[in-house]
């Protein structure tokens, strides 16, 4: 099915730019409903619903930022440090306003990492999107699920 102008702009804001750098899709082609749709359903067969997994990424970034660039700890072998950066960056959706730069890393014991960013917390909260694969500030929900502990 062809795109709307509407769609079309929109994935032109996901792509690489000026103001995203390599931008909010990554490596991944799909269209923007079919990302959302497989994150959708990744969170229905793990058993945790998107409130929970934002309630959980929000208390880590929180707890990061409230560190002031030292590392806390989330949850046993879980830390999590935040990066201050200047400037901010807008939102690809329209309307959403922009938001501070730096993030927050969360670090295992055995080294897996997942960044977070502020627009990439409201990316879920406002549009269900976690970013593409192969996007730099993915918020991928297994390794979230499993780094914060919610698996049921």
């Amino acid at each position: 099915m062809k795109e709307s102008p509407r769609d079309q702009a929109l994935e032109q804001r996901l792509s690489a730019s000026k103001f995203s750098g390599d931008g909010f899709l990554g490596t991944d082609r799909r269209p923007l409903t079919q990302i959302i749709a497989a994150d959708q359903r990744t969170l229905e067969q793990l058993g945790v619903d998107k409130n929970t997994l934002l309630a959980a990424l929000h208390d880590a970034f929180a707890k990061a930022r409230a560190a002031l660039g030292g590392e806390v700890n989330i949850r046993p072998g879980i830390t999590a440090r935040a990066h201050e950066s200047m400037g901010r960056i807008p939102s690809p959706f329209r309307g959403d306003g922009v938001f501070e730069k730096g993030d927050v890393v969360i670090t295992s014991a055995d080294g897996e990492e997942l960044v977070l960013t502020a627009l990439g917390l409201a990316l879920i909260e406002r549009h269900d999107f976690y970013q593409g694969h192969g996007s730099r500030y993915r918020i991928d929900p297994v390794r979230a699920i499993n780094l914060l502990g919610l698996r049921t």
